[in-house]
């Protein structure tokens, strides 16, 4: 076997290691793949619901703070109501009244749980005259609020207004047995219902009689 020169030996040594280096500047100079992009971690289910559990709640809270303030205007123009009623200012308290219903109705409609707004709407209603949306509104806060004795007291002073005493004895009756501070005031109007009652039924009686009467003059002024 024949050997090569040394100095072939070297140049070929030399050749092998600059190869060897090109390859590794090669591999060193290749662009690296960019990071693996994650998803962004998704929000547990239970925080969204908590989130929108929140909002409603403030949302909720904000329309009762609305309600309450109404409520507070409409009361307002039902004590000048009744202060013009007590002066003799029925026009002007009818008004204020209707002005007060309308405070009323904005208020259940931004909180229909409110039923002491209920109330209200139905006494203002119907010391408007309007006793079918008087009886609604008693009939919608009771709903709520079976016990609130004020609603009984009121809707037992419309069944007077509408002639039906047996209906308001019935709320009479309730508060009483609840032990109501309202029960003397509704027994006070019943009594007066009544009065008036039994005094147009002798009214009527005395007519009766007076034309009988006449017509018992008048046959034995033809006798004679």
């Amino acid at each position: 076997m024949t050997r090569l020169p040394s100095y072939f030996r070297s140049a070929a040594s030399v050749a092998s290691l600059l190869v060897s280096c090109a390859i590794t500047a090669s591999v060193a100079a290749a662009p690296s793949p960019p990071p693996r992009q994650e998803p962004p971690p998704q929000a547990p289910a239970t925080t969204s619901l908590l989130g929108d559990t929140l909002s409603a709640a403030a949302a909720k809270g904000a329309s009762r703070v609305e309600a309450e303030s109404l409520y507070a205007a409409g009361y307002r123009d039902v004590e000048k109501a009744k202060k013009d009623k007590k002066a003799g200012k029925d026009k002007d308290a009818k008004k204020r009244f209707g002005k007060a219903r309308g405070k009323f109705e904005q208020a259940v409609r931004l909180d229909p749980q409110y039923f002491e707004a209920w109330n209200m709407l139905g006494y203002s209603a119907r010391q408007s005259g309007d006793l079918k949306a008087s009886f609604a509104a008693y009939d919608q806060c009771l709903a709520i609020k079976p016990d609130y004795d004020e609603a009984h007291e009121y809707r037992g002073e419309a069944y007077l207004m509408n002639g039906q005493i047996d209906q308001a004895k019935q709320e009479l009756a309730w508060l009483r047995a609840e032990g109501s501070d309202e029960a003397d005031e509704l027994a006070e109007a019943i009594e007066k219902a009544e009065g008036k009652k039994s005094g147009v039924k002798e009214a009527s009686d005395e007519d009766k009689d007076s034309k009988a009467g006449a017509a018992s003059e008048a046959k034995t002024s033809e006798a004679k």
